[in-house]
């Protein structure tokens, strides 16, 4: 199974859970921002694994093996509260009842942090399946989504090695630069300056020396505004804070749809806590 393959597949997985979560965010209490060891989840007489951003619902029953340990925020206290197994507690919209076992720990959280991430549909958007993959794909920056930063890297996979044409138009169709390449990643030059808070739509293409057809793949991206920026970066938190705000604080750009800083986030978090296990690889 080649590159193009393997990811349209995963991709096909990953929506399924996602539609599903979309469902689930709107009644969520809050979410689940870090998990250390076995736990489980049970509502409505459904039982899963305890995940990590795994929604919060209301009655939902949460079970903790001996030493696992597990963090949940809930929206209506803005704080978070730390379990140790063993311990079974079951949440409601204003605490989390203890059933057995140890009590939990609860600190307050960030207030603007918290409120931010309430607002946002963590599990962004929606995956276009196809029955064939492309022989084409945009990869990054994500179809849709949000920067902040001003010279954004752009990710192709393609079903053979071969030279591409890259170009960046705004909204007007209007030619803002092109280049071409035979790797399958490229950089916006420094020379070329794209405007705060537009959109803007990028391609690649190439033809293939098989069957000499051109094939061609399209995602658009918009820079953030100075004040959008300025808010965002705002919420970052300290170098000293606990993982549990920096988790938020990627579900919150993810929500955002500010895909790259999220991910570099992740990058952060991994560092710490290589035992996290994000609910999607998979860009939304």
């Amino acid at each position: 199974m080649n590159t193009i393959m393997r990811s349209c597949l995963l991709i096909a997985m990953t929506v399924l859970a996602l539609l599903s979560g979309q469902a689930r965010a709107q009644a969520a209490l809050g979410m689940v921002l870090d998990v250390q060891g076995n736990g489980k989840m049970e509502v409505n007489g459904v039982s899963s694994k305890l995940q990590l951003l795994a929604y919060l619902q209301p009655k939902m029953q949460i079970t903790l093996e001996a030493g696992a340990r597990a963090s949940l925020s809930l929206y209506a206290t803005r704080a978070v509260y730390q379990l140790t197994g063993p311990a079974t507690v079951t949440v409601e919209k204003d605490s989390i009842v203890s059933v057995q076992g140890q009590k939990a720990v609860v600190k307050p959280m960030a207030e603007k942090l918290v409120r931010a991430t309430e607002t946002s549909n963590v599990i962004a958007g929606a995956v276009r399946m196809r029955q064939l993959p492309p022989r084409i794909l945009a990869v990054t920056p994500e179809n849709n989504s949000l920067l902040l930063g001003s010279r954004p890297v752009f990710n192709w996979i393609s079903a053979e090695a071969a030279e591409f044409d890259i170009s960046i138009h705004d909204m007007d169709e209007k030619l803002i630069f092109s280049d071409k390449t035979k790797e399958n990643t490229w950089q916006l030059p420094e020379k070329v300056k794209l405007e705060e808070g537009a959109t803007y739509r990028w391609q690649v293409r190439y033809v293939s020396a098989k069957d000499g057809k051109t094939s061609t793949a399209k995602a658009e991206f918009k820079l953030a505004g100075k004040t959008e920026a300025a808010s965002l970066n705002d919420l970052k938190p300290s170098e000293t804070a606990a993982v549990e705000e920096w988790v938020m604080y990627a579900a919150m750009l993810q929500g955002k749809r500010a895909f790259t800083e999220a991910r570099q986030v992740w990058q952060l978090i991994a560092k710490q806590r290589p035992d996290l296990q994000k609910m999607s690889e998979v860009a939304p």
